[in-house]
């Protein structure tokens, strides 16, 4: 065999993230992620790095939702309702240094 493909399932998770606005609102979000491993393909090494995290769906999740939680908190419900979109985006993906929303989100632990 010269060539190995693997299939590593879906490429997308989907999580249910409870927030809570400054104004003591509570929301139940429906979020879902389009997902990959960026890994070198000569690299012996980087290859092995998928498997290095045992949950990486269930800590991409936690990370993801930590960051959502936070942001929310931060504002009214109202400017929430409004700007939900762009609050979440720019929660999960963050700025760059002219503030505009980067458009991905990595963890070198495992390339994902």
């Amino acid at each position: 065999i010269k060539s190995l493909h693997l299939f590593l399932g879906p490429d997308f998770m989907t999580d249910i993230v409870v927030v809570e606005t400054s104004d003591h609102a509570r929301l139940s979000l429906n979020l879902s992620y389009n997902w990959f491993f960026e890994i070198e393909k000569t690299g012996k090494s980087d290859g092995s790095k998928i498997f290095s995290v045992p949950d990486f769906v269930g800590d991409a999740c936690k990370a993801i939702a930590s960051r959502v939680r936070g942001s929310v908190a931060s504002v009214s419900f109202d400017h929430f309702h409004k700007n939900s979109a762009s609050l979440i985006r720019q929660a999960v993906f963050g700025a760059d240094e002219s503030g505009k929303t980067r458009n991905r989100f990595g963890f070198s632990s495992n390339g994902l």
